[in-house]
Order: C-alpha cells, then structure tokens, then sequence
C-alpha cells in the first residue's frame, strides 16, 4: 500500500471524509435530541448547548490547526485530531449527565476539527483556481453523504440500541478514517514555515487576511450560509417534533430531504463551476440561500395565521437554502483561499473559525427562541440568507469592481 496520487479520485473522496467528521458528530445524534431532555432532566436550551459547544471548540481549534500543519505538515497533525475525536466519542457514549455530554461534545470538536482545517488546506496545496473549486465541490458532495445518512442511521440506532449507540458509531468512524489516513493520505504541505506558530507572526498573518477586502467578503458568504444551515440542525428536531408532530425516526428522512438539496448544490458547482466561474456561481447560491429564507417565513406567517400546516412548509424552502449553502460554501472557500497560497492553513483556520464562531451564537440564540410554532427558526434562517446575499452585493463585487 502507497499513498494515494494527487490526480487520484479516492484521494478527494479521502479528503471529503476528513471534512465530514464534523456533520457526522453533529447529525446523527440530532433524534435523541429530544429525548436527552428528558433523560438528563433538562431543558431545551442546556441540550441544544451540546451542538453550540461543539462548535465553540471547532472555533477555537481552527485558530490552532492551520498553523501548526503549516509548520509540521498536515498528516501528522491531523493523526493527531483523529485519536482526539476517537476518544472523546467514547466519553460521550459514558456520559451521565448532561453536563458530562457537554464537556465530551467540546472534546470531540477538538478532534473533528482537524479534519475540516487540513481537508481544505490539502485541497490548496494540491489544487488551484477553477481545479481547487472543482475539488471543493466534490469534497462537498461527499460531505454531504454523511448528513444524508447520519439522522436515518441515528433516528435507528436510537430506537435500537439507545442514545449511546450513536457515539460508538462515531468512534468506530474516526478509527477507520484514523487508519485510513495513516497508509493513504500523503502529505502535501510542501512549503513548511518554522515561523508559523510563533504567535507574533500568526497575528500579523491573521491581521493581513483580515484587511484583505476579498478575503472578508468570501469568509462573509460562508459564514452567514453556514450560520442558517446550523440554525436548522440546532432547531429542527425540535420544531419538527413540537409543531408537526415528527418522531425520531421519521426525522431522519426529512433531514435527508435537506441533504438532497445540499448535493444537488454540490452537484451543480462541480458541473458549472470551470465555465462560469467561482463569482457567479457564489453569486446564485447566495440567491437561493435568501429565497430560502424568506418564503420560509411567508410560509410560516400564513401557517401561522390559517391555524394549522404541513411539515413540508418548512423542509421545502430549507431544500431551496442548503441549495445555496451548496453552493455557496465551496465557492466561497476557493475564492479566500485562492490569494494565499503560503499561508493556507491560517487563512482555512480564521475563515473556519468565523464560520463556526458564527454558528455557535446563532445556534444558542434559536435554542432559547424556539417555541411550539416554526417561525422563531424560519427568521434565523432567513436573517442568515439575506446576510449572505447581501455579503455579495457588498462586499465581493465592490471588491472585484476595484480589482482586490
């Protein structure tokens, strides 16, 4: 065995399932969800503090990881993130409380996190240009595989086996990749900077990609689609089951509906995306990420008012938005990192960590905002897709207009 060549298709599909650590940690518990509330004896917002905490750690660790794979190399660090997130995942399945879970879930995001930073960061090493937005795109459509399966898989291994059962399908998961990564996966990161991790030069490398008016716009876009996608995973298995009626299984497969419409935007990028370029296509998945949103809240206010409504009412516009998240996100990486080709792994980290950071705040804003209608989540979904349309609008194209 040999790892694998750069031209190499498993070696992209390798790199999607580095990436897809963190929505398997975070989808496929998302139907015991409401059960923990009442087995740890909580409520709603201490519960839905399990996937905010999560993304606090991926916010904190993407400030660490890219740096220092810039310095030591991406394969070693990220050997290192998989037994972090291995490990963890069995703290989880142990917990018992909903404290404990807490604590467990910050661990495992400490570990899934590496997965994200060096899976981008590889993808710039080895790819450029419309080849590194192809590549993204792809990654995205296996990324988008795991939460396609993980609810339905989850919503089983609930029923089955118990809550637990779930973790240990996701330390089963990171020791394969583990394992994976250690014969397969070669290292790419051919420009090491001993300088990379001294925290001097991190700020000024930070405080160079902040000024870049480019690098803001990009990172804009994919933060505030990201922000509406995770205001879904943090709500809708609440929503779903206090205002439709839903029960854990049958969750599963209206998450998978919102998937489809993630890979049918991953889809769409990898076929268009060399012919019309990485703006454009940034520019329609901003779009759709907006429709989305607003006629989920039309929607939502008629229901609203009529006194009753479907389930579809809320999945069908959330298909319109991942949509856009598909292709907003490859999209919208490719072009900030495009401009900083030796320093990879900040820009992936400050970029990550303004995603999650993004994430995080939004998602315990909805956990505290959630009642027994849908709208409180279809706003937050909708404020997140008007931010990114608007993020275009002002941002990127005043920048491509100036040349920057």
């Amino acid at each position: 065995m040999r790892p694998l060549s750069r031209d190499s298709s498993a070696l992209v599909f390798l790199l999607g399932c580095a990436t897809a650590l963190g929505p398997l940690s975070t989808d496929m518990y998302l139907p015991s969800l409401p059960v923990l509330v009442t087995l740890f004896g909580t409520d709603v917002a201490a519960v839905q503090l399990t996937l905010s905490v999560f993304l606090a750690g991926f916010a904190v660790m993407q400030l660490v990881y890219g740096p220092v794979s810039d310095r030591y190399g991406r394969r070693p660090v990220l050997l290192v993130g998989v037994v972090i997130y291995t490990l963890a995942s069995i703290g989880c399945a142990f917990a018992t409380s909903i404290e404990w879970l807490i604590l467990w879930r910050f661990g495992q995001a400490l570990g899934a996190c590496a997965g994200v930073v060096l899976g981008r960061a590889i993808a710039r090493d080895l790819y450029e240009g419309p080849a590194a937005a192809h590549a993204l795109s792809t990654m995205a459509m296996v990324l988008g595989l795991t939460p396609a399966v993980a609810p339905i898989l989850g919503g089983y291994l609930h029923s089955w086996f118990g809550w637990q059962a779930n973790f240990y399908a996701m330390a089963t998961a990171g020791a394969l990749f583990g394992l994976c990564v250690l014969v397969f996966l070669p290292e790419s990161n051919q420009r090491r900077n001993p300088l990379a991790t001294r925290i001097g030069p991190m700020l000024r490398n930070f405080a160079l990609l902040a000024r870049h008016g480019g690098f803001r716009g990009y990172v804009a876009c994919v933060a505030f689609s990201y922000g509406g996608m995770f205001a879904f995973i943090s709500g809708s298995s609440f929503t779903l089951r206090t205002a439709f009626g839903i029960d854990e299984t049958t969750f599963g497969y209206c998450f998978l509906l919102i998937v489809v419409g993630y890979i049918a935007g991953g889809f769409i990028g990898v076929r268009l995306t060399r012919r019309l370029g990485v703006d454009r296509m940034l520019f329609l998945g901003a779009g759709l990420c907006a429709l989305g949103g607003v006629s989920m809240v039309l929607l939502q206010l008629w229901i609203w008012g009529a006194g009753g409504g479907h389930w579809f009412s809320l999945i069908g516009p959330m298909m319109l938005f991942t949509m856009g998240v598909g292709l907003t996100m490859p999209q919208g990486q490719a072009g900030a990192l495009q401009p900083f080709p030796q320093m990879a792994g900040a820009a992936a980290s400050l970029m990550g960590f303004t995603q999650m950071t993004l994430g995080a705040i939004g998602g315990i804003v909805v956990g505290h905002a959630l009642n027994e209608t849908a709208l409180p989540l279809s706003i937050a979904i909708a404020a997140m897709g008007l931010a990114t349309l608007l993020s275009y609008l002002l941002i990127v194209r005043r920048q491509q207009a100036r040349g920057v």
